[in-house]
């Protein structure tokens, strides 16, 4: 059986409690297609490279972001990563063939169990170091806070193409990042 948007929107929505930023962060992929030379077989295996090159860039990211989180022992993360490893569930969109050439591949990435005292600001400026200066990716990143009043709808924006296209949301190379998901069940329970 394949499961839907909404099947994974339910699933993530169990951990919304938790939740404390939302980052939107674009890579340096496009995938752009010049109509007159569109070759369909080489333009999918095109965008799935980029789509799976961009996945590699934000594990490599986030695991230098996790240990910006802690300056004082930036091995927590990495040594118990179900207490000090934050929640994370990543949608990735743009990885469409498409004759728009400013559209990027982009993440959409919710965290929680983040250390209490980071401000918005903070996991802004953490992330974009992480994603920018470290990964090499994009200076177009951005963080919010969540707040489940006013970001209710986040989920939903974040699995769109899922809603749009139902088998990008059970596709492996579709739009739920599984591998770059995380849920650090002592720290949650510990809450």
């Amino acid at each position: 059986m394949n499961y839907t948007a909404q099947d994974i929107q339910k699933y993530i929505g169990q951990y919304e409690k938790h939740f404390t930023h939302v980052i939107v962060a674009h890579t340096h992929f496009r995938p752009y297609v010049n109509p007159k030379n569109k070759n369909i077989k080489n333009v999918e295996a095109r965008t799935k490279l980029l789509a799976a090159q961009a996945k590699k860039e934000l594990r490599y990211a986030m695991n230098c972001f996790n240990k910006l989180l802690y300056p004082a022992a930036t091995n927590k993360p990495k040594r118990q990563p179900e207490l000090y490893r934050p929640l994370t569930f990543v949608t990735i969109e743009g990885a469409n063939e498409t004759t728009d050439k400013a559209q990027t591949i982009h993440f959409n990435i919710t965290l929680g169990n983040l250390p209490p005292q980071l401000t918005t600001e903070d996991v802004q400026v953490l992330f974009a170091h992480a994603w920018h200066t470290m990964a090499g990716q994009s200076k177009d990143v951005k963080a919010y806070t969540y707040n489940a009043g006013t970001n209710k709808q986040w989920v939903g924006y974040a699995l769109k193409e899922a809603q749009q296209a139902p088998k990008k949301a059970w596709e492996t190379d579709g739009i739920w990042d599984a591998e770059n998901c995380w849920i650090p069940h002592a720290a949650l329970n510990a809450n």
